[in-house]
């Protein structure tokens, strides 16, 4: 269903987003016209009035949880044709160097496009209606994403000093453009950024020109950032600093460049690196399992003791080999304890059996949990997925419900066995696995599934089964050219 016409939707319980970041569920009135919400009622009376003035175009869910579709902060869609390849050798080493890039050289933008699209419908299946994407062939990868519904901020990948792109950096600036300046692409739900690849991809005459694009048009600036111990030593090595500090050193932090900058892994990134960024124009993205494999977690109990503003993401499924965002939030609450296992208290608890250790190891534990439990808490976490990411784009408000955002919404059955009794919905959605209870989405205002048939409805559909056929013999193809 789609109409440019006002319509309402009620239910009772709506996930509602205070100014503080707080969030409650209470029932609430939404009207969505176009692509936006464009109006929410809480008051009962309120609710009551537009209920009988508006009844052709008023629909009701029950009890079904009405909340804001996921916003995933930084993914590759296309890498979907990754898994299931041989990545745990190439982890060994430089997984980037030594597995993808060989990869990538290979594929066609019509590859990217067939790929992006099955990782694009994963997305929408997980309950995500916006992704942050960086990858080749920009404009290839925005169509095919586009053509799911699926919303997407597209930073096509720029590289001129190694990877896959060195020699195609121009033309993906060209695309970058082309997505700003062609207004077709915003309707329909397509918003660019700038996307240096990382600080030893990229020379510095590069970055400066994506630092006074990214001010002259008000561009957000997306890229990865001390991902690697290589790209560490690189910036040592070539700069003297570190690869933040080389960043700061080219201007590309200060005001006079991007509006936000999303700066993805940093596990590398020292205390001395965080203080050099905005938390006012600087957010960093975590992608707890993807590093579990290619490198190792970042720690966020930093980048939060700096307050810096950080979301969670899934990066690819060559790294990750789910796109489920639920996941991600889950392994976020396990850091307020996970660092007893491996400290020396409860190490040397195990090596010599000491009650005295033990209870040391456990003091330990009760500290970490009190003074981390606020990054566990069901509004934390959310907010990771929600509202962090979706305010990081000066062009488009998604991840909260309320005027001016896009109309980007899930049904979640509060009634399936994995959301019950139902006691703390929001908790649920926070630390369960609940993609089973997705009722429907909303991308733009418009429903992309059926009614309590989501999943089927996707998966059976005819335009799902050609993206498969398509995506399978072309990785097919690929595989015979590599």
């Amino acid at each position: 269903m789609s109409s440019s016409s006002p319509h309402w939707l009620f239910s009772e319980h709506v996930l509602l987003t205070h100014s503080d970041g707080s969030m409650h569920v209470a029932p609430a009135a939404i009207q969505v016209q176009g692509a936006h919400i464009t109006r929410v009622e809480q008051e009962m009376a309120a609710i009551e009035r537009v209920r009988t003035e508006q009844s052709s175009s008023w629909r009701e869910v029950g009890s079904k949880l009405i909340a804001p579709a996921f916003v995933n902060a930084h993914t590759h869609a296309a890498m979907v044709c990754f898994r299931g390849l041989d990545v745990e050798v190439a982890t060994r080493g430089n997984v980037v160097e030594d597995l993808f890039f060989s990869v990538e050289h290979a594929m066609l933008p019509e590859d990217i496009a067939a790929f992006a699209r099955m990782g694009a419908y994963e997305c929408l299946l997980s309950g995500t209606a916006l992704i942050w994407d960086h990858y080749y062939a920009g404009l290839a990868l925005a169509d095919a994403i586009a053509s799911t519904g699926l919303c997407a901020v597209v930073a096509p990948t720029l590289q001129d000093l190694a990877g896959p792109g060195a020699h195609t950096w121009e033309a993906q600036l060209e695309h970058t453009l082309t997505l700003h300046q062609d207004e077709r692409w915003q309707a329909r739900g397509i918003w660019p950024a700038l996307g240096p690849h990382a600080s030893d991809t990229v020379s510095a005459e590069l970055w400066e020109r994506v630092r006074l694009l990214a001010h002259t048009h008000s561009l957000p600036i997306h890229a990865h950032i001390s991902q690697s111990i290589e790209e560490q030593e690189r910036a040592a090595e070539r700069h003297g600093t570190s690869p933040i500090g080389w960043l700061e050193r080219l201007g590309v932090l200060s005001q006079e460049s991007a509006p936000s900058i999303l700066l993805v892994h940093a596990i590398f990134a020292s205390v001395s690196d965080l203080e050099r960024l905005n938390p006012q124009r600087h957010a960093l993205g975590f992608c707890p399992f993807a590093q579990l494999v290619f490198g190792f977690p970042a720690d966020v109990t930093r980048w939060e003791e700096a307050g810096i503003p950080w979301a969670l993401a899934t990066d690819a499924a060559a790294s990750n080999d789910s796109m489920n965002l639920q996941k991600e939030m889950r392994y976020v609450a396990g850091l307020r304890t996970g660092a007893a296992t491996s400290h020396p208290l409860y190490q040397g608890f195990l090596g010599g059996a000491q009650l005295g250790l033990a209870q040391d190891a456990e003091r330990y534990r009760r500290r970490a949990h009190a003074r981390y439990s606020p990054m566990a808490h069901e509004h934390a976490l959310l907010s990771r997925v929600m509202t962090t990411p979706g305010a990081l784009h000066p062009g488009v408000r998604a991840g909260i419900i309320a005027p001016g955002a896009l109309a980007n919404l899930a049904i979640w059955d509060l009634e399936h066995p994995s959301f019950w009794p139902g006691l703390s919905p929001l908790r649920t959605l926070a630390m369960g696995d609940t993609t089973g209870a997705l009722f429907n989405l909303m991308s733009r205002g418009v429903w992309l599934g059926e009614d309590g048939d989501y999943h089927r409805s996707i998966t059976q559909s005819p335009e799902y089964t050609h993206a498969r056929l398509e995506a399978s013999e072309r990785l097919q193809a690929l595989l015979e050219r590599l």
